[in-house]
């Protein structure tokens, strides 16, 4: 019986693809304020808002325990603030400080600058086919 190959899987490809991404911002981020998993829970904070703690840990995929730890770095630095949740008081909503909101646009053009390397000769209309191919991937996969 013929065994999966990791390589057929758009997943497996994802990850790899992450890794790169990853890397190369951990290598931009290098002695700068703020590290790679600070960079990309701001970059969720800045892009969705303002959000529960929990929520913030699915989006990272990390433990609730690893993001308190995360969150206190990011409070400590000045980046966000825990608010209380209006609804109910025993949320703690996270929410990205004026100095994050400030200071995003010098932060993401590292971000910037590694996608432009990374879709380096491809053409748009195949950076959107990816994209959609991959929105549809998660859409089949929320759905079961």
């Amino acid at each position: 019986m013929p065994s999966f190959s990791p390589f057929e899987s758009l997943g497996f490809h994802c990850n790899l693809t992450f890794k790169s991404f990853a890397k190369a911002l951990e290598k931009k981020l290098s002695g700068k304020e703020v590290s790679r998993v600070q960079f990309i829970a701001l970059a969720h904070l800045i892009a969705l808002g303002t959000m529960p703690q929990k929520e913030l840990a699915e989006l990272l995929t990390i433990t609730p325990a690893s993001t308190v730890r995360l969150v206190d770095r990011l409070v400590r630095d000045g980046w966000v603030e825990r608010i209380a949740d209006p609804d109910d008081r025993r949320i703690k909503l996270i929410c990205p400080t004026p100095k994050a909101v400030n200071t995003w646009e010098n932060m993401s053009d590292y971000a910037q600058q590694i996608t432009a390397k990374a879709y380096a000769g491809l053409s748009d209309a195949q950076i959107n086919t990816v994209k959609a191919v991959l929105q549809k991937v998660r859409e089949n996969l929320k759905s079961n």
